[in-house]
């Protein structure tokens, strides 16, 4: 019988597929293989070499002494490796492929695939999931990648596949040669075409989303993740959140823990920083709402201690005379008045 087999490339991704397919009535004939690894990221020159993988994650992890890549988890992948391997080795000019791509991490997994399905001759199709646009009411969503997208919507996505004919198929074949010449560590999706980049690609989006007060790192990783077009591991920029403070552009407050340290941009960032004029915008968009918000907390915390002061105006005022109180407070006559008549 004829298979049909999704491929994509993160756990999340393999998650929404399988549940997907489960809601269907006929799914005898209907398989998802997953790829956990991001290829996106650590050294792949010559071809990947799982070892090397290994071995580039913990240099990354360590980064945070409290996160490092374990025994387990590294037989976690060396097994997915192997059974990656081994679906894709069942594959045959029977089956019809689909592919799903949208973010760095992606393509370079399906560069990596068609890899391994050269000489083969499988119905092949593509979908990329930035073609689709799904629409409710007034709000409007583009998945970056497949772990974005709800289950429900998998057939709204996969209405857009398209034929991998075979100049397509040699052009993504020379792409990933090109790859696996370069000494890069990072590869990021930009216009269709993955590129090899430089280590510190990602540093002006650190750097826009720091503020000049000291703010939870956790935080503005968070942000940096967030609003990336390019889906990157919290882990990597924490990384290099680590090299910008070596070199002086941010500052460290506390032990260097990714959930417990807190950061600030240094004048020298801010330097770098105005050498992209659109990240500057954002960085001063971003100053501008934090200041609000830390202006509204001083708000409350004031109304909190003027309630406090309140409270104690009137416990004593069986006790004390009006000008006491006021003085012990820090009210005004007219306060501890208002706060002994408010208690009646």
């Amino acid at each position: 019988m004829n298979k049909i087999i999704n491929i994509c490339f993160s756990q999340s991704a393999g998650a929404t597929l399988e549940c997907a397919i489960s809601t269907k009535e006929l799914q005898d004939n209907e398989k998802v293989i997953v790829l956990f690894d991001d290829l996106s990221q650590g050294a792949i020159k010559g071809g990947v070499n799982i070892e090397e993988r290994i071995n580039w994650y913990n240099i990354i992890e360590r980064a945070d002494p409290l996160n490092l890549f374990t025994d387990s988890d590294t037989e976690e992948l060396k097994e997915n490796y192997n059974a990656f391997h081994d679906e894709i080795s069942k594959i045959d000019s029977s089956d019809t492929l689909y592919i799903w791509y949208g973010s760095s991490q992606e393509f370079c997994g399906m560069l990596y695939t068609l890899e391994f399905l050269k000489g083969r001759k499988p119905n092949t199709y593509i979908i990329d999931i930035k073609d689709t646009v799904i629409k409710h009411k007034e709000t409007v969503f583009q998945a970056n990648n497949l772990g974005e997208i709800i289950p429900e919507n998998i057939e709204k996505y996969a209405a857009a596949k398209r034929k991998l004919n075979s100049n397509e198929y040699k052009q993504f074949l020379d792409a990933w040669e090109s790859l696996k010449k370069d000494d890069s560590i990072l590869r990021v999706l930009k216009d269709g075409k993955v590129k090899s980049v430089a280590e510190n690609y990602f540093d002006i989006d650190i750097l826009k989303y720091t503020p000049k007060e000291f703010r939870e790192s956790a935080r503005i990783v968070g942000n940096v993740v967030g609003n990336s077009e390019n889906k990157i591991s919290k882990e990597y920029i924490f990384r290099r959140i680590k090299e910008l403070i070596k070199a002086g552009k941010i500052e460290c407050n506390g032990k260097f823990r990714f959930m417990i340290m807190e950061i600030k941009i240094t004048q020298e960032g801010l330097k770098y920083l105005n050498t992209d004029k659109d990240a500057m915008k954002i960085w001063e968009e971003y100053k501008k709402e934090s200041d609000q918000e830390q202006e509204m907390k001083n708000k409350y915390r004031e109304k909190g201690r003027m309630e406090e002061k309140i409270a104690i105006a009137q416990n004593l005022k069986d006790v004390l005379d009006m000008e006491t109180i006021a003085d012990k407070t820090g009210l005004s006559v007219e306060q501890v008045k208002s706060a002994a008549s408010r208690y009646y």
